[in-house]
């Protein structure tokens, strides 16, 4: 908690003499298919109020490796409200957003057998369950230098955002929920917790937050309850967006965190023997930490317009990059890496659509590895594979057919699935689509 307290007033401090442009706190819901409702939501909009449903289908076909062929389909639906206090009451800067959410649909994984440490349907998961994925409240301070936030939320939303474009999870949502999912958890799934984030510059921001760990929210979409927490998950994030090449947008971000719940060593038993070997229960961890980098850097072309979203890049070529490092005691999968490209424009009388291509890597805990050694050299039944690292291509075509309505097919191929390289190759056919009314 001192961790949290040193990070607020530093964060406080940051910007109260920075005398620095305010936060760019960017909460409008972009039109959908339905527009404008003849003018209804303009009007809703101007009196504070905002709504949308948004939906996501991703398919998927192996046509080689796995286990066996097969299809599966799994979705999305999200209903977000958000309200602005500040027309509404009058209040300066505040505003309320709700998300419900509701997934469904299989996971090739599964059906296929796959054997992927990743899944290639990044929206499948955590549930065939209704969740209350967001009910927070947001305010302004300090002439909006400082923007605060608190109530049910997800440290993905917040910290190491990363635009979900592909198909394939290593290339989409924060990376320490991808690999660390069992503390971190991304969207759809809330918890209590509060962030502060301050700009310390024209370009720079600084970001800390304090979220409560509780495997409850894993398995009640809408449980409100405080009782049982196993610790506390602290992200922070330093936060640049320059415009480093002819005026063309860029971010970047450096950050990192600790959880204190505990957790098994990977590796050594509670007499600090392997494992793999003794049979006795794992030692105990206190704490795990780590960090992440991002880069995203438009090159070439013109940069979007001035209304545009958040975040939003203009048609000419973009360049990303990021690396996240876990805590080796206690993680499974201790390292994700990722770089790629993507290119909107490139058909002339398709102007927004984006052609995309992505490589990347999930690796085994090389502390994980030994032991699966030590356990085959031993001559324990069944013998492991010794796991490496699992590498994903992923080539993507986004279209965009209507305002507010993308479809992105997609080709996949995994290189030695799960870390082991004696597992056949997996080719993968997706399709990913989203429709926001």
């Amino acid at each position: 908690m001192r961790i949290v307290r040193r990070g607020l007033l530093l964060g406080c401090a940051a910007a109260l003499f920075a005398g620095g442009a305010a936060l760019a706190n960017d909460t409008s819901f972009q039109p959908g298919l339905t527009g404008d409702w003849n003018g209804t939501r303009t009007e809703l909009k101007n009196q504070g109020w905002q709504f949308q449903v948004k939906g996501t289908f991703e398919g998927a076909w192996n046509p080689s490796g796995g286990d066996h062929q097969s299809a599966a389909g799994a979705g999305e639906l999200d209903f977000e409200a958000l309200a602005d206090l500040g027309k509404l009451i009058g209040d300066d800067g505040g505003s309320i957003e709700a998300n419900i959410t509701k997934r469904f649909g299989a996971n090739l994984v599964d059906t296929a057998g796959l054997n992927s440490l990743m899944q290639v349907q990044e929206i499948y998961g955590r549930g065939d369950i209704r969740r209350l994925t967001q009910l927070s409240f947001a305010q302004d301070i300090f002439n909006k230098a400082i923007n605060i936030e608190f109530g049910r939320m997800n440290p993905g939303s917040d910290f190491d955002v990363i635009p979900c474009n592909f198909e394939n999870l290593t290339f989409c949502g924060s990376t320490p929920g991808n690999v660390d999912g069992d503390y971190w958890f991304n969207h759809p799934v809330s918890q209590w917790g509060a962030r502060i984030k301050a700009n310390v510059g024209d370009t720079v921001d600084l970001e800390v937050g304090l979220y409560q760990i509780n495997p409850k929210n894993l398995a009640h979409g809408f449980s409100l309850d405080f009782s049982g927490g196993q610790g506390e998950l602290i992200p922070f994030e330093l936060e640049w967006k320059p415009s480093l090449v002819a005026g063309l947008p860029g971010d970047y971000q450096i950050g990192g965190w600790h959880s204190s719940m505990q957790a098994a060593d990977v590796f050594y038993d509670v007499n600090h023997d392997p494992l793999a070997v003794s049979g006795l229960p794992a030692l105990m961890d206190h704490g795990r930490d780590g960090f992440f980098l991002d880069a995203r850097q438009q090159i070439t072309g013109e940069a979007p317009p001035k209304d545009a979203p958040g975040g939003s890049y203009g048609k000419g070529l973009t360049l990303f990059a990021k690396y996240m490092q876990s805590d080796r005691r206690t993680s499974l999968m201790d390292r994700q890496f990722a770089v790629g490209a993507t290119y909107k424009g490139a058909i002339p009388s398709r102007a927004d659509d984006e052609i995309a291509l992505a490589f990347g890597g999930t690796d085994i805990n090389n502390r994980v590895a030994d032991g699966e050694r030590l356990q085959n050299a031993a001559g324990l039944v069944p013998p492991k594979p010794v796991q490496h690292t699992e590498y994903v291509t992923e080539l993507d075509y986004r279209a965009i057919v209507a305002q507010g309505a993308e479809i992105t097919p997609n080709l996949q191929y995994i290189v030695d699935p799960g870390g082991v390289s004696a597992r056949k190759d997996v080719f993968v056919l997706g399709l990913k689509a989203v429709l926001s009314l």
